[in-house]
């Protein structure tokens, strides 16, 4: 069961949408191409996060546009792979 909060502006009455994540740093997630198409790679404990972030923001009230950066293993420090976002018109 994945438990959030929801952090969508129209849910908590802020001003702008945001979004919280927690992890150990035992999680691992990299993105890499195979014939030009992108391939996401991880163990559990990333797929696992990476599916939590996908589900909390399905599931919330997000509006279109709203972004998520994901870096290299969830570190802010490593390089950039991957942008989910928002497309409510979809």
């Amino acid at each position: 069961m994945v438990e959030f909060s929801d952090g969508s502006a129209k849910a908590t009455g802020a001003r702008h949408d945001s979004i919280s994540i927690s992890y150990t740093g035992d999680e691992r997630l990299s993105r890499f191409e195979v014939n030009g198409v992108p391939f996401i790679a991880g163990n559990s404990d990333g797929l696992v996060k990476l599916g939590e972030l996908l589900i909390q923001v399905g599931l919330s009230d997000y509006d279109s546009g709203f972004h998520l950066h994901i870096n290299k293993d969830f570190d802010s420090d490593k390089d950039e792979v991957l942008i989910i976002g928002v497309d409510r018109s979809a």
